[in-house]
């Protein structure tokens, strides 16, 4: 007997539904998988494979991952992130400072930023991308001079 579940056509449907919801919306994929008892990866990209439908789902909700992650880096600049600073003196607790974590929103952000980047680098990479198919060349330049009088 397989310690693994047998999913039917409809279960497998079912779970790749619920899997996309929660990928939209950030979760990691092998958290995911996990929860709803998909034992692999490889499986899940067999699943797909097999049914451009739920291949398709699965590409959309990467796109929503995207934009939920860039809204999530947004939230965090945007939004304080209170730290408590407790200082001693002689082993005993003389003060506690809650203030702003600046660095632990830029550790969040940057991190953000570097998925994104591998997700879609062309959105959201650091390098600029020129595609020669969609720019056209320069064909003609008029040099005008801008001293002389508007006649």
């Amino acid at each position: 007997m397989s310690k693994y579940k047998k999913f039917t056509d409809e279960e497998k449907q079912d779970a790749v539904m619920r899997i996309c919801d929660d990928i939209a919306t950030g979760s990691p994929l092998t958290q995911t998988l996990q929860s709803y008892g998909v034992v692999s990866i490889s499986t899940f990209n067999y699943w797909l494979n097999q049914n451009p439908e739920l291949k398709l789902l699965y590409h959309d909700a990467q796109k929503h991952r995207e934009q939920h992650l860039f809204d999530e880096m947004l939230r965090i600049a945007y939004s304080e992130s209170p730290k408590e600073i407790k200082k001693y003196r002689n082993g005993e607790l003389y003060e506690t400072i809650v203030k702003d974590s600046v660095e632990d929103r830029r550790i969040k952000i940057n991190t953000i930023k570097w998925a994104l980047g591998k997700m879609n680098p062309n959105k959201y990479g650091e390098k600029v991308i020129v595609d020669d198919a969609t720019s056209s060349p320069i064909t003609a330049i008029r040099f005008i001079d801008v001293n002389a009088a508007d006649d």
